[in-house]
Parts: C-alpha cells; sequence; structure tokens
C-alpha cells in the first residue's frame, strides 16, 4: 500500500459550529488587526461563530505535526543537494532547525480525519489571529499569555547576548505582513523589555559587505517577511543583487535571518512527493514518522500521470493563497495554465461542509481549513479559514475555534 492513500483509520469526531457570542469581534483591538472590514469587502474578516474541537482532537493533530515537522526537517537536511532544488545550494544550513515559526495547514476528509495539504515554513502569516484574536473569542487569558511567552522565547533564544540588535521588517504598504511583523516586534518588546529591538520598513534596510544596517546601526538578528523566491530576485535600482547579498550575511553568519532562508525548502511541495513515495527500506524514517506521513499526508506526485486518486489537484510548487490552483479528474485531458510553473499533484481531499455566520448575520456553507503554528517543530497556537469554495483562497474568512 502506497503513502499517503485517503483510506479511513480513525473516524474523528465531526465539527461542531458554536453558538455565536455577539460582540467578539467588537473588543479586537483595531491597532493590532485592522483588517477587519475594508468598504470593497461583502463580509467582515471574522466570523461571528466560531467552530470547536475536541480536546482529543487537538492531542492528536498536534502529536502528528510534531512528528512531521521533524520528518520534514530531516529530510530537507538530505535533499537541498538534490537537481530539484539547485538554484537553493548557495544557502548555508545555519540551524538544526529548518523553521524557527511555521505553520501546518490541514483539512478534514469526509471520515472528519486530519489530512495535512500545505506547510508555510518560510513566512507564515495569520499570527495576530492566532496568537491574539482567537484568545478574544475564547477568553482564554491563561493560554494566552502561555503561548505568546513561548512565541516571544524563539527570537529571545538566537541572542547571544544583550547587546544584540533584533529588527523586524516587512513592506508597509501590505497591511497584513506590516501588521504580522509588528506582533512579533511588540509581543519580544513585551517579554523581554531588555531587548533592543525595531519595526522597520524593508526599504529602510541597508545591505553592505559587513551586514545589515538600520538607520547606520548593524542588525545582528532580522525577521523579514518577503519570501526567499522573491528575495533572491531583488535587486536595488542600479543593478546590485541585494536579496543574495542578504542571505550571504547569514550564510557567513554576519545577520541571522528568521526564518532561516532554507526554509524554503521545507516549504517547497515538491518535499510531499518525495515523502509519499520514499522507499524506506532503509529505515530513514522512523515507524512513528512513517506510519504519521501515511495517515496524514496526500498521495504526492511530481507526474500528474501517476495513480493518485479519482479527483486529483494541480499546486504550483511555491504558490499561494490558493493561487494557480486547480482540481481536475484523472481520467480527462488537464491543460496547466501558466506554463512558467512548475506544479505537484496531490489526491483531493473531499471535505465536509459546515455552516457559519458572518457578522453581517448572513449564515454560508462552505469549507474550513485548520492551521497549527509550530515553533521550533514545537506546536503552538491554532488559526482556521473559512471559505465557501473548497480551495481556500484570500478572500476566505478568519473562523474562531474553541477547544471543549
Amino acid at each position: 500500500m502506497k503513502l499517503g492513500m485517503n483510506i479511513p483509520f480513525k473516524t474523528q469526531t465531526k465539527t461542531e459550529v458554536k453558538v455565536a457570542k455577539n460582540n467578539w469581534v467588537d473588543d479586537i483591538d483595531r491597532d493590532i488587526i485592522p483588517y477587519i472590514k475594508e468598504p470593497e469587502w461583502k463580509y467582515s474578516y471574522p466570523t461571528k461563530t466560531a467552530i470547536s474541537i475536541s480536546k482529543e482532537e487537538k492531542e492528536y493533530v498536534e502529536n502528528k505535526a510534531k512528528i512531521i515537522f521533524n520528518a520534514m526537517n530531516k529530510t530537507v537536511k538530505c535533499v537541498r543537494n538534490l537537481p530539484e532544488f539547485e538554484k537553493f545550494n548557495f544557502i548555508a544550513s545555519k540551524f538544526d532547525c529548518t523553521a524557527h515559526l511555521a505553520r501546518m495547514d490541514f483539512v478534514k476528509d469526509v471520515f472528519n480525519n486530519f489530512k495535512l495539504v500545505e506547510i508555510n515554513a518560510d513566512t507564515p502569516c495569520a499570527i495576530p489571529e492566532s496568537f491574539y484574536g482567537n484568545f478574544i473569542y475564547t477568553k482564554d487569558e491563561e493560554s494566552k499569555q502561555y503561548i505568546n511567552g513561548e512565541l516571544a522565547q524563539v527570537f529571545a533564544r538566537l541572542s547571544t547576548n544583550n547587546d544584540d540588535f533584533f529588527v523586524f521588517a516587512a513592506n508597509k504598504e501590505y497591511q497584513e505582513d506590516w501588521y504580522n511583523a509588528k506582533y512579533l516586534h511588540e509581543n519580544l518588546k513585551r517579554y523581554f523589555p531588555e531587548l533592543k529591538s525595531e519595526l522597520v520598513s524593508l526599504s529602510d534596510l541597508e545591505i553592505f559587505d559587513d551586514g545589515v544596517y538600520f538607520s547606520g546601526k548593524k542588525i545582528d538578528i532580522l525577521y523579514r517577511l518577503h519570501p526567499v523566491e522573491m528575495l533572491m530576485e531583488d535587486v536595488s535600482d542600479d543593478g546590485y543583487p541585494v536579496g543574495r547579498k542578504l542571505i550571504e550575511l547569514h550564510n557567513e553568519g554576519k545577520v541571522v535571518l528568521v526564518n532561516s532562508p532554507e526554509a524554503i525548502i521545507m516549504q517547497d511541495k515538491r518535499l510531499f512527493a518525495i515523502m509519499t513515495n520514499f522507499d524506506n527500506r532503509f529505515g530513514f524514517y522512523t515507524r512513528e514518522e512513517l506510519l504519521a506521513i501515511y495517515r496524514m499526508i496526500p498521495l504526492t506526485s511530481t507526474d500528474k500521470r501517476l495513480n493518485l486518486s479519482e479527483k486529483v489537484i494541480a499546486k504550483p510548487i511555491y504558490g499561494r493563497e490558493g493561487y494557480g490552483i486547480s482540481v481536475f479528474n484523472k481520467f480527462e485531458a488537464h491543460t496547466i495554465e501558466d506554463k512558467d510553473e512548475e506544479y505537484i499533484y496531490q489526491s483531493f481531499i473531499e471535505q465536509p461542509t459546515v455552516e457559519a455566520e458572518t457578522v453581517e448575520g448572513d449564515k454560508l456553507t462552505g469549507y474550513v481549513t485548520y492551521s497549527v503554528f509550530l515553533l521550533n517543530g514545537e506546536p503552538t497556537a491554532w488559526y482556521a479559514r473559512f471559505s465557501p469554495k473548497e480551495i481556500c483562497d484570500e478572500e476566505a474568512l478568519w473562523i474562531p475555534i474553541e477547544f471543549k
């Protein structure tokens, strides 16, 4: 039996929709999450109702997420020199852990089993929603303080002394990115006020041969909310490859980048194809890892002709927000529109529907994508998106989660 085949192995609790808490959205601090409702949006970003997950489901998914992250981490270390990842060969491996801050995305199948469909190991967003906003709904202040303390420690542990200068950088023109970086910066200041830190625009960074600077001060640890595949192509007005230079400075130990640039290899969707088709006769994966891969990751391939399932989903290997995704029957002719993109093909997961009520009072039927953040491979905060479409995209709504 091939890894990743979508067969039921354990029927889990059916998703429940919680009764609306009428005013919870009004309690969200707009200085932390301002993107609640724009004039051109039909619905507010948060839903009025929440979904409920049992304690058993939460523990099960977090356990499997941790196991799979460890399996992915060691896979990255071994495949980085394969031809598929040749363009990343110049990125040095700086840390044992590939991604300090990652987000795994799951969907439920019709048997209510969770399936891992993607990982964002480079620049995961939805941080304010997960580490702050969800707790506005649950009013679980104790868990909120604990989880945010863990988040701050991920950055603090990268420091070698109290004189290290932390900078959090994002595109100020892109509201979501800016407020994700802002949240991380303010969270570090809250728990480690003795550490020197600034929140700056990406355009304010200065890159020289000896390091990265802001306002004449050398940066020791830089969080940049800017994807590696874009960073590698960035050039200055005079044609200097500033993006590659920034990665070289990381390789040389002249700045610590968070996440490490090699996290792009973990995020590369071809890694799922390697893992679900792996010949494990020599025991590279432990039995625990092999079972988690088999149970949680849909069978994935770089060849659409391989025997996946009746219904197949095609994804660009670096696609985000549902961009470029298409679903087709494997017996039908299927043409990829963007010839310049590389794709993986994955067994499509049929999902159960749930109902959610918007802040505006409309009741919608749709699908939920569940996300688990991992801090150095340890599961922490959750996030969920609701969409009337089977393929969750940038128009999806944020639906809070309550744990039973």
